[in-house]
């Protein structure tokens, strides 16, 4: 038994074979964009949550350096007002 296969069954097959490879490279294309859709949105996630611990990071040492500046100024005037003590105590001693 001989199976002679027309031209038109060959290029239905072709067809065939080529519709589905279409197919299955617009489906991965699809499938591709879709994931980098993903991983671009959640890269964008991910680095505004580092620019807003960045913020709070900045925030917290800047309110740290005014916390210790106001201490610094307070021992400062508290001195200043200890010399000008020790300074009215010490003209007192010589008008006495």
């Amino acid at each position: 038994m001989e199976t002679i296969a027309s031209s038109s069954e060959v290029e239905e097959s072709v067809e065939t074979h080529d519709s589905f490879s279409n197919y299955r490279q617009e489906l991965r294309r699809l499938i591709d964009s879709e994931v980098k859709n993903v991983i671009d949105e959640e890269i964008k996630k991910a680095t505004q949550e580092l620019l807003d611990e960045q913020k709070k990071a900045i925030i917290q040492i800047v309110e740290e350096h005014k916390l210790i500046i106001r201490e610094v100024v307070e021992e400062e005037k508290k001195m200043i007002w200890e010399k000008a003590e020790a300074l009215r105590r010490s003209i007192l001693n010589l008008g006495l």
